[in-house]
């Protein structure tokens, strides 16, 4: 991972004359460099994979922060929401720009001035063979609802993001299962469930979050099979724009439907026999 950012800035911030470790750079390191820290796998959720932190550090000559500024710019627009390969171990993932890590910084030793830009790295699976475990029914026929109406450039995921995921997409995941008693014979299942509008630019995650919404609250009802003429009840839908597309997500929804409960069945008596009146 480290590899694969230091290859991405040095390709895309022609600036530097070089991208160092923490232990590599030194006050004889031609400026302008930058140094990588990584920091530890945090945050971990079964749908987004590790979120690990990563910090670049922008090293120039002790003039005017106004050539860090600069640095810092080119910096974002080369990791910011990209997906980045290290071709080294084929490992894909994502970076997102959390912001600076603290004041500016004037290291009168190395006669620099810099600044920390903190990453997180989204995506990181520890499992490089997934295991091939079934999706629940109810989130397949939500993807494939959602795939009929997005463009092409769109893709849908379910429950959780592989390696190298595609943006613009959705990932719908499962938050929370209830089933209750409606009587004797009939049940209702409720699952809460949450959709991920990620994309690059943020009027397409409003308008795409807004879409998505207003559909799932005219249409009402979702087919899970249209063959079998099984369907799931939406209600209460709703898309909160502030919040985080990787890490919360922006939709809630509410699903649901009743079934029957499964009967037992008995042998049926071959006779009835008595001795004495009926009463």
């Amino acid at each position: 991972m480290r590899h694969a950012i230091r290859t991405k800035l040095l390709t895309d911030v022609p600036d530097f004359n070089d991208v160092y470790e923490p232990h590599a750079a030194g006050p004889d390191s031609v400026k302008p460099y930058g140094v990588i820290r990584q920091g530890v796998d945090t945050e971990e959720s079964d749908w987004m994979g590790f979120r690990r932190i990563v910090e670049v550090w922008p090293y120039v000559s002790r003039s005017t922060f106004t050539k860090v500024d600069s640095l810092q710019s080119k910096i974002i627009d080369a990791l910011d929401q990209k997906l980045i390969t290290d071709s080294v171990t084929g490992e894909v993932f994502s970076c997102v720009y959390l912001g600076t890590v603290g004041q500016d910084v004037t290291d009168d030793e190395w006669d620099a001035i810099t600044r920390g830009l903190r990453f997180a790295v989204m995506a990181i699976q520890q499992v490089e063979q997934p295991i091939n475990i079934k999706s629940d029914p109810w989130i397949t026929a939500l993807a494939n609802w959602s795939s009929g109406f997005l463009d092409a450039s769109w893709t849908v995921y379910e429950n959780q993001l592989p390696l190298g995921y595609k943006r613009p997409c959705v990932l719908w995941r499962l938050d929370n299962y209830e089933a209750k008693g409606v009587s004797r014979s009939v049940y209702k299942v409720t699952k809460n469930v949450v959709g991920h509008v990620i994309s690059t630019y943020p009027n397409q995650k409003i308008h795409t979050s807004s879409e998505i919404v207003e559909r799932l609250m005219s249409e009402i009802k979702v087919p899970i099979s249209i063959q079998e003429r099984r369907y799931m009840t939406v209600s209460q839908p709703r898309s909160d724009f502030r919040a985080d597309g990787l890490n919360t997500g922006q939709i809630n929804v509410r699903l649901s439907r009743k079934s029957r409960r499964m009967k037992e069945d008995f042998p049926l008596m071959q006779d009835i026999q008595s001795t004495g009146a009926w009463r």
